[in-house]
């Protein structure tokens, strides 16, 4: 019986240009394309204030990627600034009503008050204030089990926090099990790995099998690009095949 991973590994040298593709697109994304926002002033929070990065990360969950990097904007607007201190000293109850008054909110709202609580009390009683010391001479497993130890922070987000701090921030995780560093599948990934032919569904588990085979010595280094892909040229309907980067190698499965 012929399976589709038995079809995957008789096309070994299609992979490989698949692979290098999306690995070449990788280099050509600016790390400000990695936090697409609302409203333009909300870019420049996430890309130079760690402890915006961390809520918008830690938020990543079923929303919409404008609306999650606008969100600590957000916040902003509504407190009148974005310090650790003062939110510290909110209750699950401020922060629930503050969250009800935002105009961007994360898809599980009623999660979001306890999940900023808990990354807010990491950055005030373990990093006196600096959430870039969440990871700064810190190993990359110290890092994601400081996010995993968050309320809604799975294991998808820990590894996308990881990859995200090395794309936005001068840091390069020495200890990386980069092997082990897999994709978040999300909408895009899912339907661009598919789309390729990499993929037998579009779904988590098939992605994750799917980029673990393609580029094995380190799976997560897809992500952006695939994401990327998704976001701007293969879109779920009346996909710019034309204009994506790495068209020449797709599949083209619709």
């Amino acid at each position: 019986m012929t399976t589709f991973g038995s079809i995957l590994s008789q096309n070994h040298d299609r992979i490989k240009a698949v692979t290098q593709a999306l690995l070449d697109c990788s280099k050509s994304i600016e790390a400000e394309e990695l936090f697409p926002v609302m409203v333009p002033e909300a870019a420049e929070i996430v890309a130079t204030d760690p402890y915006a990065f961390s809520i918008a990360t830690c938020l990543d969950r079923g929303t919409k990627a404008d609306i999650i990097w606008t969100i600590p904007y957000d916040i902003k607007q509504k407190l009148g600034h974005l310090d650790p201190y003062l939110i510290y000293k909110m209750s699950l109850e401020e922060l629930a009503g503050l969250f009800s008054r935002l105009t961007y909110r994360p898809r599980y709202v009623n999660d979001a008050p306890r999940t900023v609580r808990d990354l807010t009390r990491i950055v005030i009683e373990e990093c006196s204030g600096d959430a870039a010391r969440i990871w700064i001479g810190k190993r990359a497993a110290e890092v994601k089990r400081t996010f995993l130890s968050i309320y809604g922070v799975g294991p998808g987000i820990a590894n996308l926090a990881v990859l995200l701090i090395e794309q936005a921030f001068p840091i390069r995780f020495d200890d990386l099990d980069r092997p082990r560093m897999d994709i978040k599948p999300d909408v895009h990934t899912k339907r661009v790995l598919y789309r390729l032919g990499m993929s037998e569904r579009e779904e988590e588990t098939a992605a994750i099998e799917a980029t673990r085979r393609m580029n094995p010595s380190w799976p997560g280094a897809l992500d952006v690009a695939l994401w990327g892909i998704g976001r701007h040229w293969c879109y779920a309907n009346n996909p710019k095949c034309e204009q994506c980067p790495v068209s020449a190698v797709c599949a083209k499965r619709f």
